[in-house]
């Protein structure tokens, strides 16, 4: 996470940009943290949208499956299984046809020239998020910060291997949304009672609207 950091902090270095806005979403969301953690002088405020990192799953129980596992795991990824777990976790057992680009995106990492490259990827990107939560740290994330909730949202990596007593309580994001905004200094909620986690594809007018109120301070 601080090398991902780090590549993003000389990214924006390059091009002249200092103190931006920085709004992460899932996966980003952790980057953009760990951004806050390392360059808190450098960030004007940050925007997390369910945001993973907020629970430590393997101190939870779940346990850990090596490289070797995960690259088997990561080559499986179909449309179909990109799907099930997105319409599981991430939209409640709901689906409607607009999300399918999404999914088609993705897939398509998977079926493209680069497929080897980006199976590898995904799978360090899996133990990234496995062993360096940022849950610990939150005390120490000084930038104003913006959490969006979508209530509804139970992601929660490596559920599916976790016992069936550890499996049902992770995910729970109007708990961990609520502890998070506590426990970073500077932190507004924003919660969505009906979406889940990507509320900007489920209600992006809504999602853009309540940004852009936050953004103003109002």
């Amino acid at each position: 996470m601080q090398q991902l950091a780090s590549n993003t902090h000389a990214l924006l270095t390059s091009l002249g940009v200092s103190r931006p806005i920085m709004i992460g979403h899932s996966f980003g969301g952790m980057t953009t943290m760990r951004y806050a953690l390392m360059f808190p002088d450098e960030v004007e405020r940050i925007v997390l949208v369910n945001p993973i990192g907020l629970e430590d799953w393997q101190a939870e129980g779940v346990p850990f499956i090596d490289l070797d596992r995960q690259l088997k795991t990561e080559k499986a990824t179909t449309f179909d299984s990109i799907k099930q777990y997105e319409q599981r976790f991430y939209y409640a057992g709901e689906w409607k046809p607009q999300y399918d680009r999404w999914v088609e995106m993705a897939a398509g990492l998977w079926t493209g020239s680069g497929a080897d490259v980006v199976t590898r990827v995904q799978a360090r990107i899996a133990e990234i998020i496995f062993t360096e939560p940022v849950v610990h740290e939150l005390e120490r994330i000084t930038p104003p910060t913006l959490l969006f909730i979508g209530q509804l949202d139970r992601t929660a990596p490596g559920a599916n291997r976790a016992p069936p007593d550890v499996a049902k309580r992770l995910g729970n994001y109007p708990e961990l949304g609520r502890a998070a905004a506590r426990r970073i200094p500077n932190a507004r909620l924003i919660e969505f009672a009906d979406l889940g986690h990507a509320p900007q594809i489920q209600a992006p007018e809504r999602f853009n609207e309540a940004l852009l109120e936050a953004l103003a301070g109002r």
